[in-house]
């Protein structure tokens, strides 16, 4: 069944594109062997540790990560017992197909940045044996270590300056999160911590509600913000308790869900914002999340004015971290919000479906529908997701 069912799609496929008629996915769904190795499975160790159900679901995923690899050469060569935790963790076959997707582009993007690093090291190599063949007696001497100490020293009188908005961002919302989107959630505040650390003019930057002794977010600080454990690196200031720390400051909540619009961002005030990313959805997380927590801390909630000066003509309102940072900074340095506005948000924001590629937007259904057939062809299978 299975050969006859590939001829037909490659039959399909072929007639289609003889006959010039659109493509219904990015290329033919058929079965192929099974790309899953010793290297895919958990170790040892890590199943002794799990319990009977655990071990039971461990076997049954297994089984959806083989039809995977049958179905999509996209398919990482590894997984860890870190990934096998994820994995038991997601809650849908959907969304561990979707895991296994981000493992792989993951793969890609590592072995890519080796062989950046690779070629930079033989540039290096290079330019060192030219040095050695022509020695010059007045050879440039940087001295590193006092440079990153100068950088490191501008960086603190900046945070230690009075005159600089206070930035803080709700971490009480990390625990809860799907593994996939904490590890979104963890890496934008690495690139929030490292972007912040770059400015002349950094925000005063608080993680509030972050709580060390949860074993998700210890895992994070493992993987992802191992940043936070270097004592010597300009990082945020960490506290397990809340918003009650800023005692008789003015508390700004920022919500896509407030009524009202934030008019300025003043060097006085407190600016929050959550620690969620809106690229995946979240169960466990209440649809106005931000404007509840505002709500419960009984601090002022208002929204960015981006209806009032951006044209929104598609995609989703809710910014990541480091473009709501942005914006409040270049609205603190200049006050102009359009101007803030439109660097902050992507261009493709502000353009309607017919002002679009078209043909990007077809590739983009392809592949969906191609993915939405993988996951058809594993339910026939195996059956309905049930666990």
């Amino acid at each position: 069944m299975e050969k006859l069912s590939n001829a037909l799609q490659v039959l399909e496929f072929k007639a289609r594109h003889l006959l010039n008629i659109p493509q219904k996915f990015v290329a033919p769904v058929i079965w192929r062997p099974s790309l899953l190795t010793s290297s895919h499975k958990p170790s040892h160790d890590f199943r002794e540790k799990l319990s009977d159900e655990q071990n039971c679901k461990v076997d049954r995923i297994t089984e959806e990560l083989s039809l995977f690899s049958r179905l999509s050469s996209r398919f990482p060569t590894k997984l860890k017992d870190s990934d096998w935790k994820t994995l038991i963790e997601v809650k849908t076959r959907k969304a561990r197909f979707e895991q296994m997707m981000f493992i792989y582009r993951k793969e890609k993007l590592e072995a890519a940045d080796l062989q950046k690093k690779k070629k930079i090291r033989e540039i290096k190599r290079a330019e060192a044996i030219e040095i050695s063949r022509n020695p010059s007696f007045i050879l440039p001497k940087i001295n590193s270590i006092s440079e990153n100490w100068i950088r490191l020293r501008k960086v603190i009188e900046g945070f230690r300056l009075q005159n600089r908005p206070t930035l803080a961002v709700d971490c009480q919302f990390l625990s809860r999160l799907s593994p996939r989107g904490r590890g979104l959630t963890a890496l934008q505040l690495q690139y929030l911590i490292s972007e912040n650390r770059s400015y002349p003019d950094p925000f005063r930057l608080y993680f509030v509600n972050y709580d060390k002794d949860d074993k998700k977010v210890q895992e994070l600080e493992g993987n992802k913000i191992q940043v936070l454990k270097n004592e010597n690196t300009f990082c945020p200031m960490v506290s397990k308790d809340g918003l009650e720390i800023f005692k008789e400051r003015v508390i700004i909540y920022l919500s896509p869900d407030a009524s009202e619009e934030l008019e300025s961002v003043d060097d006085d005030k407190i600016y929050v914002i959550g620690g969620i990313v809106d690229r995946v959805p979240e169960h466990g997380i209440p649809k106005h999340a931000s404007l509840e927590a505002a709500q419960s801390a009984g601090v002022l909630v208002r929204k960015l004015p981006i209806d009032r000066y951006v044209d929104f003509k598609s995609g989703s309102k809710f910014l990541t971290l480091l473009a709501v940072s942005e914006i409040l900074r270049q609205v603190n340095l200049h006050g102009d919000w359009k101007r803030a506005l439109e660097v902050a948000i992507p261009k493709r924001n502000t353009r309607g479906v017919e002002e679009k590629n078209p043909n990007g937007r077809a590739a983009l259904k392809r592949i969906h529908e191609f993915n939405a057939e993988i996951l058809k062809r594993v339910e026939r299978k195996l059956g309905k997701d049930c666990y």
